[in-house]
């Protein structure tokens, strides 16, 4: 069988994902999350390997969404005049004329996975929310600074697809030029973090029409394998809307919760020769 990690992103937000994750995981449906360690609610991911021994808990870097852990003093380039971080577009515009400085980046990235040690104990993998370092720069510092902490697991964001059901990407042209360019690139940091010892799942599930996310029958059954094993897939469960963090996508978080709290996703996934599991599949 092939293995389908199924990880829902941004542990410790607010209490409306942490109780919808809790649930998924209860579920055995989810068997990774990872710890947005700045956030408000970030101390209840203390007690989830002992909720959950099996799974698996990484270290979600956040740079876009609320305050650092570091004195704002040793990272004003990474925020705003009030304090808080810079929104992604904010960032990329800052690299671009060098103003973003990777040392104060390097300081709050060790601040975050200190202080998730401190409620967790060592993190199996990390990435980063909204992808932030999926820039180029940004990817080999998140990638050597997190080697440096000792760890050796992250998400690809190689792409393994998943053809749109009705036939209709619903990508747009820029994508649609960009993306073969952004395919070679990505496998090329992924090769290069590869021999630094660096493990990661054989792909990212990216859907060509976001409207069979949520079709799991056909989703489980559709994704082009080709030569991978493990693929990873990322959602964003909340019980409702209510947290200021959401941004546009608080609607598709409630429906994501509702589909991947249900345990009949484990029999639909079987159905397709799919194995939900977590990061310990991964091996460096």
């Amino acid at each position: 069988m092939k293995g389908l990690i199924i990880t829902a992103d941004d542990y410790g937000m607010c209490d409306s994902v942490n109780r919808a994750i809790d649930a998924c995981i209860a579920a055995k449906v989810v068997c990774s999350t990872n710890v947005m360690a700045n956030m408000e609610v970030a101390e209840e991911a203390s007690s989830l390997k002992k909720r959950f021994p099996t799974l698996s808990l990484g270290l979600h870097y956040n740079f876009t969404v609320g305050t650092p852990l570091s004195p704002v003093d040793h990272v004003r380039s990474l925020v705003n005049g009030e304090g808080e971080f810079l929104s992604f577009p904010e960032i990329r515009e800052r690299c671009r004329k060098k103003s973003y400085v990777f040392g104060e980046l390097q300081e709050e990235m060790i601040a975050q996975y200190r202080r998730f040690k401190e409620i967790c104990g060592e993190p199996d993998y990390w990435n980063t929310h909204e992808n932030v370092h999926v820039y180029p720069g940004l990817y080999q510092l998140f990638r050597d600074v997190s080697l440096d902490l000792g760890i050796k697991k992250m998400r690809t964001h190689k792409r393994i697809y998943i053809p749109a059901s009705n036939g209709r990407s619903d990508k747009s042209l820029a994508w649609t030029i960009t993306n073969p360019v952004k395919q070679v690139m990505l496998k090329t940091w992924q090769h290069e973090s590869a021999k630094k010892g660096v493990a990661a799942p054989d792909g990212l599930l990216v859907r060509m029409n976001e409207d069979d996310k949520l079709n799991l029958p056909y989703l489980f059954s559709h994704i082009q394998w080709k030569n991978a094993n493990t693929a990873e897939i990322a959602i964003h469960p909340a019980l409702d809307g209510n947290c200021k963090w959401f941004g546009e996508i608080t609607e598709q978080r409630v429906l994501e919760y509702k589909c991947f709290s249900d345990p009949a996703v484990l029999r639909v996934a079987a159905q397709a020769g799919v194995s939900i599991v977590g990061f310990e599949t991964v091996h460096c």
